[in-house]
């Protein structure tokens, strides 16, 4: 009886690492930043590569299907582009730095976890652009004047880029994040 139960803790033991290794291997494979000096990460590039298995279930266990490669790009950032960490106790301003695809989409989603809900968006069709073309998002808890994207509350958050072009190029996020005044 005693080798009954201690094989079963042992199987048990042996399932539950496997499925802790695999999420592990699902949410790291394939992140890889989209320039150097930049707080973007995408997946892009490796759903083509070794780790597609991998890439590919991490959009599936967000109940999302990949993005269409060459089409539609999709970059994150949990950091500002000095590298601190995005949170609601601060606030940021989002402006562009290049030319921007025809669309595009800037949201939050609060953490960085697979059932983390999008709190709230800017896209291409919705922002109000500055007088020689760019853009300028304000990110914070509270209303801002201009184009602004609701932050939660205290807790860290993660900006997410969706952009629909042929080119390669126009899929990489031409924003940059500064931090702002913090409580």
């Amino acid at each position: 009886m005693r080798r009954f139960i201690w094989a079963t803790v042992y199987v048990a033991v042996g399932v539950a690492a496997g499925c802790f290794s695999a999420f592990v291997l699902i949410q790291q494979a394939g992140v890889k930043p989209v320039a150097a000096g930049v707080p973007w990460q995408s997946r892009s590039a490796a759903l083509a590569g070794p780790n597609a298995f991998y890439v590919r279930s991490h959009y599936l266990l967000e109940g999302r299907l990949p993005p269409a490669p060459s089409q539609l790009g999709e970059a994150t950032a949990e950091t500002d582009s000095n590298g601190r960490p995005l949170t609601g106790s601060c606030s940021y301003l989002i402006s562009s730095t290049g030319p921007l695809p025809r669309w595009w989409s800037l949201g939050i989603i609060e953490g960085a976890t697979a059932k983390a809900a999008l709190q709230t968006t800017a896209d291409s069709d919705t922002t109000v652009h500055e007088a020689d073309g760019s853009v300028k998002i304000a990110a914070a808890t509270g209303p801002q004047p201009g184009n602004w994207l609701k932050a939660p509350n205290q807790r860290s958050f993660t900006l997410i880029y969706s952009a629909l072009s042929s080119s390669p190029r126009a899929l990489e996020p031409p924003f940059a994040i500064k931090r702002g005044a913090c409580s």
